[in-house]
């Protein structure tokens, strides 16, 4: 195809397809709906692909002109090429028989003089095939850096989960789009009525009213915002424009599950069963969510159905042993023996004592919280994309963002685990911070003293 434009389109058409394919299977491998944030990323997907189609149809019919004309000339009558017949000819005078050596010797000494090698024959021709060697120079790919092309193969690696685990468990979001003000209240009876036996008989009946409160949503607003170069998006491969778009989109979800989640661990007051031990074995993990249950039952008067942990109580869990058998081995639903629950390092699913686990990644070190899941509300409304040209610098301003409001119903009702004494948890990465690192590299080992750089130990526990 000699049309660099309709390549480029064609090219830029394919790499749409190939990130709405990729959001997709995602979704997929990880079983759940999609999120408003990938929501409106496969809309501007759609609404890009349906632009970019506008433009190939007349470049493309533009190139099926072209072959058809190359089709017609080459179809055209050529005046017959007459062939020329270049056979080598002999030097010597003896027809189809080469000249006659008496002897191997004899043939080197003829060869070697009319080579003009080792002084034999033409002096200035040994003298100029000398010259001749020494003034070739090697031409390698280091001379060359300017023609040598630095191809791109495959998608651009991400490394960032834009999932909202806390959220979805919540039952996602509720909408928020039809609520006015910056705040609005959720009501909940705080005092109920009385009722009890009659103390005799036209007796007066226990009495007492009803108060109902409210529960106060305040609503923030969380987004992000880049100015790209009309140039960026029109010469890089892959577009700019679509890798943008959707970082955008996951740094939003990012940022609002994090909002959820300290908010969520901050308000789970409800009282805590005692102090875990330093390493706690697992008739002190089961004793300690079976009372924070019965706290969590008695605050809300109703069941417990989630387990919230971080990270490093999951990897706990996973790999505490009873009498030589793991205690939440990856065998799918619960059977009689196979212990408390399961767990597997495929994907975070699982149960706890019956309770679905859910792992919160960007919960604080050392959480976990037992209560009722619809007793926590999420409130969202998605503004999306937002962009606009700036003619004057040629460059186009973007944002993604969007309303979120969130609060307990019931504080009390969500108990957490008090695992401050507990120093058996394994220790997760440190996250460099502001460096564009997503994970601090590995120290490098200590000395044979013990102390790494400055004193102090290579590896943070």
């Amino acid at each position: 195809m000699s049309n660099p434009v309709l390549e480029s389109k064609l090219a830029e058409r394919a790499q749409q397809l190939a990130t709405m394919d990729a959001l997709l299977n995602q979704v997929d491998e990880q079983d759940r709906d999609l999120v408003d944030a990938e929501r409106g990323i496969l809309t501007a997907t759609r609404e890009r692909i349906a632009a970019l189609d506008a433009q190939i149809e007349p470049l493309a019919a533009l190139e099926a002109m072209r072959d058809a004309h190359n089709d017609k000339i080459a179809s055209l009558p050529r005046p017959a090429q007459v062939q020329v017949r270049d056979e080598p000819r002999r030097l010597d005078a003896s027809g189809d028989r080469g000249m006659a050596y008496r002897s191997a010797g004899e043939y080197l000494v003829d060869y070697i003089t009319a080579d003009g090698r080792f002084g034999f024959g033409d002096p200035d021709a040994a003298r100029a095939r000398i010259t001749q060697n020494r003034v070739v120079a090697d031409q390698k790919t280091s001379d060359t850096p300017g023609i040598l092309p630095t191809p791109i193969v495959g998608q651009v690696v991400n490394l960032i989960d834009a999932n909202r685990p806390l959220i979805t468990s919540l039952g996602g979001t509720k909408a928020l789009g039809g609520i006015p003000g910056t705040s609005f209240t959720r009501p909940k009876i705080t005092v109920h009525t009385l009722a009890g036996a009659q103390s005799g008989e036209k007796t007066q009946l226990p009495s007492q009213k009803m108060t109902i409160a409210s529960v106060t949503f305040t609503k923030a607003t969380y987004g992000g915002t880049v100015d790209i170069s009309r140039q960026d998006m029109d010469w890089s491969q892959p577009a700019a424009w679509d890798i943008l778009v959707n970082d955008l989109a996951n740094q939003y979800a990012i940022q609002t599950e994090t909002a959820v989640v300290a908010d969520f661990v901050t308000k789970a007051t409800g009282t805590k069963p005692p102090a875990l031990p330093a390493a706690p074995v697992l008739a002190d993990w089961t004793k300690g969510l079976y009372t924070a249950a019965m706290h969590s039952y008695q605050a809300g008067q109703r069941m417990p159905n989630r387990i919230w942990m971080s990270l490093d109580v999951w990897a706990a869990f996973g790999a505490m042993v009873d009498q030589n058998r793991l205690v939440m081995p990856p065998t799918g639903p619960m059977t009689p023996g196979a212990g408390v629950g399961t767990s597997s390092m495929a994907d975070f699913r699982g149960d706890v004592l019956g309770l679905p686990r859910v792992v919160v990644p960007l919960a604080a070190a050392k959480t976990c919280i037992v209560g009722p899941a619809d007793l926590y509300e999420a409130y969202e409304d998605t503004i999306g994309l937002l962009s606009v040209i700036e003619p004057s610098i040629l460059g186009v301003q973007v944002a993604y963002g969007g309303y979120v409001a969130f609060n307990s119903l019931a504080q009390t009702a969500f108990v957490a685990l008090d695992l401050s004494a507990v120093t058996s948890l394994p220790t997760a990465f440190e996250v460099a911070a502001d460096t564009g690192a997503d994970i601090a590299p590995e120290p490098e080992e200590p000395p044979a003293g013990g102390a790494g750089p400055g004193g102090r130990s290579a590896r943070k526990s």
